[in-house]
């Protein structure tokens, strides 16, 4: 599949890339969570209120930190902005990372916060069964820290921002980015999510989940309707919203358009990232010039992959393979 003019792009009103011409690949800059994952496997069904014999394996995750890496391996341009502690584990994050073709001069360091930190617990087929975090270090990402970024690094095509973020500082970003600059917004949490609720008039793509969508539109995740959700959210002011659904693949909604699509068949290992390198792939594709339907196949693709893999982001990730998949 070539690459393509933009026709229905959501980078700015008149639906051109206003700075990717000529360049390999779209700029964009993630702001929000890099950090450890520490996934435990259990090797049986999980026993509530008991000790429960796990396999215990380490990668490197938060989901601003996934999306740039996946977006890097898509042949993207990314600068990352993000808080690391001053300890072990931010060390290894910046060695990983130092391999790879992403700006990392807006990564600072706390002078006391450690780094985030991320437990994820998973049934032995690989579906997530709770995790939890201390994200205290995003805390530090304020808007005056935002602010005090040189200026240049926001002439991006994007910014993707992710709701580990504080509230004014996705509101921050939100007046930060404009019609040249598309603002991409990954709710997390439905706990978290609730934080991009301000800046949804600002937001071009919102990738959500059931339950943060749920959130999002003050409904209940057992109930929620997800066309309905998605048109809540556009009226709300997102100008294109994707709600993932797990195995009942996703739904994406736009100007005068409502898409569901199925998710693609393929072993399951671990979904952890599944969503980050879905979101990553889209946004990819729309600034490409992709339309909705083109984008939606691609971030499924990307998600399939995603799943095949114990690592939070596929080591093989490629456009070239999305468009294998995809053709």
């Amino acid at each position: 599949m070539k690459e393509k003019k933009p026709q229905e792009n959501v980078l700015n009103q008149e639906g051109e890339t206003a700075r990717g011409r000529g360049r390999r690949g779209p700029r964009v800059v993630c702001v929000g969570a890099c950090h450890i994952d520490r996934k435990a496997r259990a090797v049986a069904r999980l026993t509530k209120a008991a000790s429960n014999p796990a396999t215990v394996e380490r990668s490197f995750g938060g989901v601003a930190r996934n999306v740039a890496e996946n977006l890097c391996r898509l042949g993207a341009e990314v600068e990352l902005v993000s808080r690391l502690g001053d300890d072990g584990d931010g060390r290894s994050v910046r060695q990983f990372m130092s391999v790879l073709p992403l700006g990392l001069g807006s990564v600072g360091t706390s002078p006391s916060a450690p780094t985030a930190f991320h437990l994820i617990v998973l049934e032995p087929d690989g579906e997530m069964h709770v995790a939890v975090a201390d994200m205290r270090v995003y805390d530090e990402l304020t808007p005056a820290a935002l602010a005090s970024l040189p200026a240049a690094l926001w002439q991006a095509d994007a910014i993707f921002a992710d709701c580990n973020l504080p509230q004014e500082s996705l509101d921050w970003l939100a007046r930060r980015a404009g019609p040249d600059c598309a603002l991409a917004v990954n709710g997390v949490s439905p706990a978290k999510a609730v934080r991009a609720r301000a800046c949804l008039p600002s937001t071009a793509l919102l990738f959500v989940n059931r339950g943060e969508a749920a959130a999002l539109t003050d409904c209940d995740a057992g109930s929620l309707e997800p066309d309905q959700a998605a048109l809540a959210l556009r009226a709300a002011g997102a100008r294109e919203v994707v709600i993932t659904l797990g195995t009942e693949g996703l739904v994406v909604a736009g100007d005068g358009t409502l898409r569901h699509l199925a998710p693609r068949p393929g072993p399951l290992q671990d979904v952890t990232g599944a969503g980050d390198a879905l979101a990553a792939a889209f946004l990819d594709a729309r600034l490409r010039g992709f339309d909705q339907q083109e984008a939606a196949e691609r971030a499924l693709a990307a998600a399939c992959l995603t799943v095949q893999s114990p690592q939070s982001v596929h080591p093989e990730l490629t456009r070239e393979r999305l468009e294998r998949m995809t053709s």
